[in-house]
């Protein structure tokens, strides 16, 4: 698109201009990136495809669109789905544990329900075999989430989204180091309002939980093969305007990451990019 403003991306000393890429609404970006997964997926063949999956509203049109692939034919089976986070509580011994599956609010909970069991019963109309592996962190050992994904070839493809009004990436808080790979976080009271937005049912602050698992900066810039970072909405437009100025990670705002990846894709709807038609 002419005109459109650039970011600098750096990676182990190499400079790449991207280009955001405004596209009409939520539903054509996820449509876009559901056919770069697919076609990444169909050169790797039969190995495994790592995709990194936030849980909440910005991937929703993604994974819909892979559903209705599915359906068409699609094989999907080699998709493993790496969760990006997962909230978290203490137990009565102060060991941290993931939130019931159950809850609507779980990320384990989310990938099961909205990411894989559509998918699966639209393999079934097509007559493929579908995915079936989540991987998610173990609270009581975080780090050793690092190491799984290292030990598989790191992650092919990180679906990011950042935060409304603090840009965090994943649960990543404002002022996480830039070395930080995954870990328990507390969550700051931006992060638990965006996701009052996410979780209708979280109808007061009080109820969203204090903690959550998180890959870390490092993990997402330092263990993945390719990054796409995904904004919709008019409510994205100030983490548009944030992301469009960074030209290095920034730890106040740390959706910034992005611009330290390898093969960057910034993808904005016309509404997040505030362009009128």
């Amino acid at each position: 698109m002419t005109g459109t403003p650039v970011i600098d991306i750096r990676y182990e000393g190499i400079t790449v201009q991207l280009t955001p890429e405004i596209l009409p609404d939520r539903d054509e970006v996820g449509r876009v990136v559901a056919d770069h997964i697919l076609r990444r997926m169909a050169a790797k063949g039969d190995a495994p495809f790592l995709l990194g999956c936030p849980s909440g509203r910005t991937a929703v049109p993604v994974y819909e669109a892979l559903a209705r692939a599915a359906a068409t034919g699609a094989d999907l089976s080699p998709l493993v789905i790496v969760m990006m986070d997962d909230y978290v509580v203490p137990g009565d011994d102060g060991v941290f544990r993931v939130v019931d599956p159950e809850a609507s609010y779980s990320c384990l909970g989310f990938a099961r329900r909205d990411i894989l069991a559509p998918i699966a019963a639209a393999a079934a109309r097509g007559g493929t075999t579908p995915p079936s592996a989540i991987w998610t962190a173990d609270p009581a050992d975080p780090e050793a989430f690092d190491a799984r994904i290292a030990a598989a070839g790191g992650i092919d493809l990180f679906l990011l989204a950042s935060g409304d009004s603090d840009g965090h990436v994943a649960f990543n808080q404002p002022g996480t180091p830039r070395d930080a790979k995954t870990h328990i976080v507390e969550l700051g009271e931006a992060t638990r309002r965006d996701n009052m937005d996410t979780f209708p049912e979280f109808t007061d602050l009080a109820m969203v939980p204090l903690h959550g698992v998180t890959v870390g900066i490092e993990t997402i810039a330092g263990q993945s093969a390719e990054v796409v970072m995904m904004l919709c909405g008019e409510h994205k437009h100030a983490a548009y305007r944030r992301l469009i100025g960074a030209t290095a990670y920034e730890p106040d705002w740390p959706a910034t990451i992005v611009t330290e990846c390898r093969q960057p894709l910034f993808l904005v709807d016309q509404a997040a990019a505030a362009v009128r038609v």
